[in-house]
């Protein structure tokens, strides 16, 4: 990797908070409603019935991690990283495709975002919507994961849409800079093929947090995801990720974000969330947060309309 190629460190700590303040004085304008029309309703049948294949799988103790997120979990039961082959059919691909393609009318920019996104679009999406809140989906993350998932509690959180285009080379390119996730627990789908788009490769640091170093490309490795409907699944929170620029034509991809509904345990935090949508409008979704992390398992799984996942089935065949 060249050096010039460097990605840029997204703000942390106090440059967080900064953000938050620029964003409520700011006021952004609200994107415009979007009407996706009929969509293709979810169906299980759109997961690969063959079985997702895994590939350059991590768990947190193989990326150096010597202390489990979740009591009474080992930390090499759960997985830091992992590239995710075949977990769609060609045809459910196709269909996120479509999706997604049509949700960048409701896409916005910022100049510290540097892609531009549509997010919370499972309130947009009825498909993927449902998709997330499918049992079969939940449990095929979940078996990648290592713990049971259900979607994340927070809807803005909980799923959006990136779109990278080329720049002109005195304005400043998309690309996702180097940063960890407010949610843990994320699944990453890009549906562009490489053929679509030169660049835009998908970067993650293969150690601890406080092991990273944006000047040291010995420690950066690169996420194969060549074919549309490729994922790479990331503990969000504990691994530095980003995406270098799009040299030419289009990267979509679609970032999904999970909970393990057994444990209180989130790594999100205030200004984090509040450096996306600001102040005032963070204060009520994360006194929802809160309190929707303190339900029950059984709840939890409950309000989605299905039975409780549990550990024992992570390991179970042909379920």
């Amino acid at each position: 990797m060249n050096p010039s190629d460097t990605l840029p460190l997204f703000q942390r700590g106090v440059g967080r908070v900064k953000l938050a303040l620029k964003t409520t004085l700011k006021r952004p304008p609200r994107p415009s409603s979007i009407c996706l029309g009929e969509q293709m309703p979810w169906r299980d049948g759109l997961l690969c019935q063959q079985g997702h294949l895994l590939g350059g799988t991590r768990t947190l103790g193989q990326l150096g991690y010597t202390h489990s997120p979740h009591a009474k979990v080992a930390v090499d039961t759960i997985t830091g990283v992992a590239v995710v082959h075949r977990l769609f059919t060609p045809e459910g691909v196709a269909v996120l495709q479509d999706i997604c393609a049509r949700l960048e009318e409701g896409a916005g920019d910022s100049d510290w975002i540097i892609s531009r996104r549509t997010r919370g679009v499972t309130a947009l999406s009825s498909f993927i919507n449902d998709m997330m809140s499918s049992r079969a989906f939940l449990l095929a993350v979940s078996r990648i994961a290592g713990v049971p998932l259900v979607p994340y509690p927070m809807v803005n959180a909980r799923s959006q849409v990136n779109y990278f285009y080329p720049k002109p080379v005195e304005q400043q390119q998309q690309l996702g800079m180097w940063h960890t996730d407010g949610t843990n627990y994320v699944l990453n789908i890009v549906l562009s093929g490489s053929s679509d788009y030169s660049g835009g490769e998908f970067l993650y640091h293969n150690g601890t947090l406080d092991t990273f170093d944006a000047l040291d490309h010995r420690t950066f490795e690169s996420a194969q995801l060549d074919e549309p409907g490729d994922a790479l699944f990331i503990y969000g929170s504990r691994l530095f990720h980003g995406v270098r620029p799009v040299l030419s034509g289009r990267r979509m991809s679609l970032v999904l974000s999970f909970h393990c509904p057994y444990f209180a345990d989130d790594s999100n935090r205030f200004w984090h969330v509040a450096s996306d949508d600001g102040i005032a409008a963070t204060v009520p979704r994360w006194l929802g947060l809160r309190w929707a992390l303190q339900r029950s398992a059984a709840r939890q799984f409950s309000r989605l309309g299905i039975e409780p996942i549990t550990f024992e089935e992570l390991h179970q065949t042909g379920a």
